[in-house]
C-alpha cells in the first residue's frame, strides 16, 4: 500500500523533544488526508507534559484522543489542530477542518471526528476551540445565573473566555483577577472588571480557578459566601497543595468541583456529546476582539523543539500558533 512521508512533533521523556519522520497510510473508506496548516499550543497543559509531570496514576486517563506513546516516556501530544482536507469525501475535500489531532504535517481521519470550519470564523481563531470547550463544560457545571457574584482567577485564554462568556449573562458581577497588570488593557477589550488582588472584603457566590497554581487554593477562602462554589478549571499535574478544609471551606459548606473537559457535564450529558459541544464552542468564536488571545507572532513548526526548551521556564501566555507553511 502506498505510504505518505510525515513529520510529527514529540517530546523525548522530559525537558527534551525532536521531530520525527515517519510514514502514514492513503486513506480509504470514510477517512480524509488532511495537511496541517496551524496548530495551538495549550501551554498550561503542554508544559505539564514536556516537563514530565502529570501524575502516574493519571497517565492512562489523560491521554489525548489522537496520543501515540505514553506520558513519561516518548509522546506525540497537543489537541489543537487546523487542517485542510487534501483527499476523501467530495463533501470535505478543499474545506478547513477543526480536530484534536497533535502536531504534525499530514494525518488521516475518519469524516465522523473532524469539524468543518464556518467560512465566517477566521482560522487561526478556532485555535481557540479547546478552550471555549472548557469554559463551556465549565458553566454547565456550575450553572451560572442573574444575581451571582463571580470571581474568576487567572486571565490566561480560559480566564478571559470564562469571564467573557459569564458577561453575557444579565445581572451577574464579574471580577477577573491577575497578577500580571498588563493584561489589564485586554480586559478594557472586552468590558471586564480587572483587578491585580482580589479586594479583602471581596465575596463571591461562585469562584473559577484558572490560574494553574494549586497554592492560590487557600487564599480564596476569605473570599467565598456562605455554600459557595469553587470551580476548578486549572490542570496542576504532579503539584500538590495543602488546602486548610477545617477552616471556611467547611465553616461555610463550600462545594468545589474540579471541571474538566474530555467529558460533557452531568448536567448537559442528556443533550449533547463531545462533537455538538465543539460545534457549539467554534460558532461561539464569532467575535473579532477575540483574536486579541491569539498570538500574532507564530512558531514554524520546525522549530518547536527550540520553543519549548525556552520556555519551560516561562509563566505563561495566549494561545501560540504554530505554522506549517501550507497556506
Amino acid at each position: 500500500m502506498k505510504k505518505i512521508n510525515t513529520q510529527s512533533f514529540w517530546i523525548k521523556k522530559k525537558n527534551d523533544s525532536y521531530i520525527k519522520n515517519h510514514n502514514i497510510d492513503l486513506p480509504n473508506g470514510k477517512e480524509l488526508l488532511i495537511k496541517t496548516v496551524y496548530s495551538g499550543i495549550s501551554y498550561g497543559t503542554e508544559k505539564i507534559v514536556y516537563a514530565g509531570s502529570v501524575p502516574k496514576s493519571q497517565k492512562e486517563l489523560m491521554r489525548c484522543p489522537y496520543q501515540e506513546g505514553s506520558f513519561g516516556s516518548d509522546v506525540k501530544y497537543g489537541y489543537m489542530n487546523i487542517g485542510m482536507v487534501m483527499d476523501g469525501s467530495p463533501d470535505f475535500k478543499g474545506k478547513y477542518v477543526y480536530t484534536l489531532f497533535p502536531h504534525q504535517k499530514d494525518y488521516v481521519l475518519d469524516e465522523s471526528e473532524v469539524t468543518l470550519i464556518p467560512e465566517s470564523i477566521p482560522l487561526k481563531r478556532c485555535l481557540l476551540t479547546a478552550n471555549m470547550e472548557t469554559v463551556i463544560n465549565g458553566m454547565w457545571d456550575t450553572l451560572p445565573s442573574c444575581g451571582d457574584k463571580i470571581l474568576v482567577v487567572g486571565s490566561g485564554v480560559v480566564g478571559f473566555l470564562m469571564a467573557y462568556l459569564l458577561k453575557t449573562i444579565p445581572g451577574c458581577e464579574i471580577l477577573l483577577v491577575d497578577s500580571d497588570a498588563k493584561k489589564s488593557k485586554f480586559s478594557k477589550m472586552f468590558d471586564i472588571n480587572f483587578k491585580t488582588t482580589i479586594p479583602s472584603n471581596y465575596k463571591a457566590n461562585i469562584i473559577y480557578e484558572c490560574s494553574g497554581n494549586a497554592d492560590i487554593i487557600n487564599s480564596l477562602s476569605k473570599h467565598v459566601m456562605d455554600e459557595a462554589t469553587i470551580c476548578i478549571l486549572s490542570w496542576y499535574g504532579d503539584n500538590t497543595s495543602k488546602v486548610k478544609f477545617g477552616e471556611e471551606f467547611l465553616s461555610k459548606r463550600i462545594k468545589f468541583i474540579f471541571s474538566q473537559v474530555s467529558k460533557v457535564s452531568h448536567n448537559r450529558n442528556k443533550y449533547w456529546d463531545n462533537i455538538k459541544r465543539r460545534e457549539l464552542a467554534i460558532s461561539m468564536l464569532n467575535d473579532d476582539r477575540l483574536d486579541h488571545l491569539i498570538e500574532q507572532k507564530m512558531i514554524d513548526f520546525s522549530k518547536l523543539p527550540t520553543f519549548f526548551s525556552k520556555t519551560v521556564k516561562d509563566k505563561g501566555f495566549f494561545c501560540k500558533v504554530v505554522n506549517y507553511g501550507s497556506i
